[in-house]
């Protein structure tokens, strides 16, 4: 009798949270990745949320949605996932796999959010017209867990 190992998405993310991250990356910014968004959408402008939602799902109750907020706001600049990884969190969004100071790096310098900061999604408000499909994001959460836990990226043999 053949007996197979459940794996559970957030292992695999706290197994290796930069590899993931990588994988994630790769996935994402893709046609056929893409294409599940909705209109002329992009992973960073206005597909996050879906994405955020669907990684959620995906993780379960070990993920906790997040928001970028700033530009002296709590309207919700990007939303991304939080997972704990052995005493530390790591933030997961279409970019890969990030800690808090470089998500928040990366919000202040290349989008030009002022005051970055991250806070649960909840005390966020979100923009005007930000896409929030269930249907979606379930979509995009069967297409996370195949390109990254069912087909991972092959080790790198060390030299």
């Amino acid at each position: 009798m053949k007996t197979a190992l459940a794996v559970r998405p957030v292992d695999v993310v706290r197994a290796d949270p930069a590899r993931y991250g990588r994988m994630l990356r790769r996935a994402l910014w893709t046609d056929e990745a893409l294409a599940l968004l909705p209109g002329d959408y992009g992973w960073n402008d206005g597909g996050c949320l879906l994405l955020a939602d669907a990684l959620c799902s995906l993780l379960g109750a070990d993920a906790r949605l997040i928001a970028v907020v700033g530009n002296g706001t709590l309207t919700g600049q990007h939303f991304a996932v939080q997972v704990s990884v052995r005493f530390e969190n790591w933030y997961l969004d279409a970019d890969g796999a990030a800690r808090h100071d470089t998500l928040v790096r990366r919000w202040e310098r290349v989008e030009r959010v002022r005051g970055a900061r991250l806070t649960p999604a909840a005390n966020a408000t979100l923009c005007p017209g930000t896409p929030r499909d269930a249907g979606v994001s379930e979509r995009i959460a069967r297409f996370v867990w195949r390109r990254t836990t069912v087909a991972r990226e092959p080790r790198r043999k060390s030299v």
